[in-house]
């Protein structure tokens, strides 16, 4: 996949292209599906297949306090294009100066001009352009000018329910990964750093790995049944996440205790896949008490990830 981050880089002019845009945020499955079907008329015309991306989210320049927390982070992104086999990707670096570019220049000048639209899939509601004056019926109207076809792509939906970013972030935010997994089309995972945290699990008998995520969305405080990839392997484990109310903590924290896992690993990159919520956080009387709830935690964790015999490549993050 040839990735593009600067537009003045390019020297020669693309031809051919079959292109979609959009923020294109957790590339979930109706994303996918889009992403397919341009990868498909590619091949059909012997074209090129290529997103038209930006970085950062407009609205994190335009609306600050509009802008919601996003699903993905940028490598994560990237990496999620390439396995799905796109040519190329265009992040282009939104200012303030190109939110003011009119829908007709951007498409002459950067979709025609510099990209060679052939063809544009986008959903029904895809807005462009300064002020978001850009809309399908423009860009048809730019086609028929400049001499590429448009196709209207309908949203996907599961039991009705159509597939959204803003679906996504509530199921997470509700601690129900297992679903905002199968909107997904993947384990919702989180990146970070292994940080030193105050040694508690270790004094209980269940050493915890502290994660600093990376990702602006964590989900709902409780205990997960979760997979780990540290050192090029995965691991199992259960995740807490919240304040660990019988210790009176003040700072949210990420942490994870992992199955016949005993390395030092402090300071490493890890990747904590997310496979279903297994209670919710709460206060014990005694440190007793709460080591019989991690034992019970474990064995439920256990018997979940029997039913998940390992994650596949595509949802290495």
């Amino acid at each position: 996949m040839i990735l593009i981050t600067d537009l003045n880089k390019i020297t020669t002019r693309f031809t051919n292209s079959i292109i979609t845009l959009g923020n294109f945020d957790g590339l979930h499955l109706g994303h996918q599906e889009l992403i397919k079907m341009v990868i498909s008329r590619a091949k059909e015309t012997e074209g090129i297949s290529l997103v038209v991306t930006f970085r950062p989210h407009p609205l994190k320049i335009l609306a600050p306090e509009k802008c919601p927390p996003l699903i993905s982070i940028y490598e994560e992104k990237i990496h999620l294009f390439e396995k799905l086999g796109i040519n190329v990707l265009v992040k282009i670096p939104f200012t303030v100066d190109f939110s003011m570019i009119t829908p007709r220049n951007f498409v002459k000048n950067i979709l025609c001009d510099l990209l060679g639209a052939k063809e544009i899939l986008v959903g029904h509601n895809y807005r462009f352009g300064r002020g978001r004056e850009g809309n399908i019926q423009k860009l048809k109207e730019f086609g028929k000018e400049f001499g590429f076809s448009i196709r209207e792509v309908e949203q996907l939906s599961i039991d009705g329910e159509i597939i959204s970013s803003t679906r996504i972030r509530h199921l997470l935010k509700d601690g129900e990964v297992e679903y905002a997994g199968r909107l997904l089309n993947r384990h919702y995972a989180i990146m970070g750093i292994i940080v030193k945290g105050d040694g508690r699990g270790r004094d209980l008998g269940f050493p915890t790995a502290n994660i600093a995520p990376k990702h602006a969305i964590i989900p709902a405080d409780g205990v997960y049944a979760v997979r780990l990839f540290v050192r090029e392997k995965y691991y199992d484990g259960i995740a807490n996440i919240g304040l660990c109310p019988t210790f009176n903590k003040k700072e949210l924290s990420v942490e994870v205790h992992i199955f016949d896992f005993n390395e030092d690993i402090y300071g490493e990159e890890i990747t904590l896949y997310f496979l279903r919520k297994i209670r919710e956080e709460k206060k014990f009387n005694n440190a007793t008490a709460l080591i019989q709830q991690i034992n019970t935690d474990i064995a439920d964790a256990k018997s979940i990830l029997a039913g998940y015999p390992g994650i596949s490549e595509n949802n290495k993050s």
